[in-house]
């Protein structure tokens, strides 16, 4: 029976073979950590990584290193047995329509090319993601344009597997956005209209006119090929940009756009404060590491900088300055973010007598501006009681150096 099964669909079989061996490999090795929870290392599978000593920089590293080839492979891998058997059952029932019709050449391109682009979605929101199902999905896709064509896969395909497929398509949806089940909802859209595309391309457009299929059939992968390239090297994403300065360029332009594009980064504002300190631009870094602060109220390593910065001020003048840009940053709320801060105030005075500071070297003409903080309570959540960090520190070192790995989408 495996005999007949194998001569009848070769590449399905190699194919789940491959998936097997996989799967069967992550079970051979230890749990990777704390950090990774009950998931286990995938070898050459992509995964979102973490520095670990910048946990709040994360991504696709090895994707940004250029290496694409780990989509196809991720495809390939399962989280768990029950992933991996109820892709097969589905894999099998599509393959076995469909590789007796496109032969030993169109139809293992087919499989591997859906098997990388559907993955696609997921790595561009930088998520983990393993499993056939994207592939299986543009299996259906085709399907769909295919049984109008061959009366013998029309006649075969039950009548309920259109609505049964399109039914596990959108109910997976609403248990990933109200139940947080791990699914690549994306993979599976991205499959399905890659499948019905092509089909479309080959079977009805390419019928009509061949030159005109030909042209659909290369700008359909043109265009994901340029969405895996851009993935490689994703300038929007302001995590790309600080891991980039961080591993390659050093380069002061790339923390300024990644703190641009995302201003939560707090190791893009303290890279930039702590190289305006060695520049000698110590107001430029007191602004920055403000800014910083402000958006990233979780942050204790930024409230250090900032006593630090404050105590590079080395004249009343400048303190007094410092003092009204605090104000400009942070409004009402200055005086909870000095009470957070613990800035050494001249005299020992406390931030309830601000409005009473005097500053005997500052000009008459400058002005402190902080007739109003007196009205703002010392407690502020989030400020003098910060928030707890979003991602802890890593422990683990999987797949990259200093990194530690994120969770998983099936």
């Amino acid at each position: 029976m495996l005999g007949r099964a194998f001569c009848r669909l070769p590449v399905t079989c190699v194919l789940i073979l491959v998936s097997c061996f996989l799967y069967s490999l992550t079970l051979s090795l230890p749990i990777v950590g704390e950090t990774a929870s009950t998931h286990t290392e995938k070898p050459g599978a992509l995964h979102v990584l973490l520095l670990t000593d910048f946990p709040d920089i994360h991504g696709m590293f090895s994707l940004w290193e250029g290496e694409w080839w780990r989509l196809t492979i991720s495809a390939f891998h399962h989280g768990s047995l029950l992933h991996l058997v109820m892709n097969v059952l589905a894999f099998w029932m599509f393959a076995d329509l469909l590789e007796p019709k496109l032969g030993k050449l169109r139809y293992p391109l087919f499989c591997l090319l859906a098997a990388t682009f559907s993955i696609l979605p997921e790595a561009a929101l930088d998520q983990n993601v393993v499993g056939i199902s994207g592939m299986i999905f543009a299996l259906f896709g085709l399907l769909l344009v295919v049984r109008r064509h061959d009366e013998d896969i029309a006649e075969r395909m039950h009548p309920s597997l259109v609505p049964l497929c399109f039914g596990s398509l959108f109910i997976c949806i609403p248990l990933t956005m109200f139940l947080d089940v791990p699914i690549a909802n994306g993979a599976h859209l991205l499959g399905l209209v890659y499948g019905a595309s092509v089909g479309w391309v080959c079977y009805d457009l390419r019928r009509w006119n061949r030159f005109a299929g030909l042209t659909g059939l290369t700008l359909i992968h043109a265009g994901l090929v340029a969405c895996v390239l851009a993935l490689m090297q994703p300038v929007w994403n302001g995590r790309y940009l600080a891991w980039r300065a961080i591993m390659q360029t050093q380069s002061l332009a790339d923390w300024k756009q990644a703190v641009k594009l995302e201003p939560t980064l707090e190791t893009g504002w303290r890279y930039l404060a702590e190289h305006y300190v060695q520049t000698g631009d110590r107001h430029q870094a007191w602004m920055t590491v403000l800014k910083g602060a402000r958006l990233n109220r979780s942050s204790p390593k930024l409230d250090e900088l900032s006593r630090f910065v404050w105590r590079e001020f080395d004249s009343a003048t400048d303190r007094a300055v410092a003092l009204d840009e605090l104000q400009q940053v942070f409004g009402d709320e200055s005086e909870a973010w000095i009470e957070r801060f613990q800035l050494p105030l001249p005299g020992g005075a406390h931030s309830s007598a601000l409005a009473e500071l005097s500053f005997p070297d500052m000009p008459a003409h400058d002005s402190v501006r902080l007739d109003d903080l007196l009205d703002v309570p010392s407690e502020v959540s989030g400020i003098t009681r910060p928030l707890p960090a979003i991602f802890p520190p890593g422990t683990i070192n999987p797949d990259h150096p200093e990194s530690a790995r994120l969770g998983t989408s099936l």
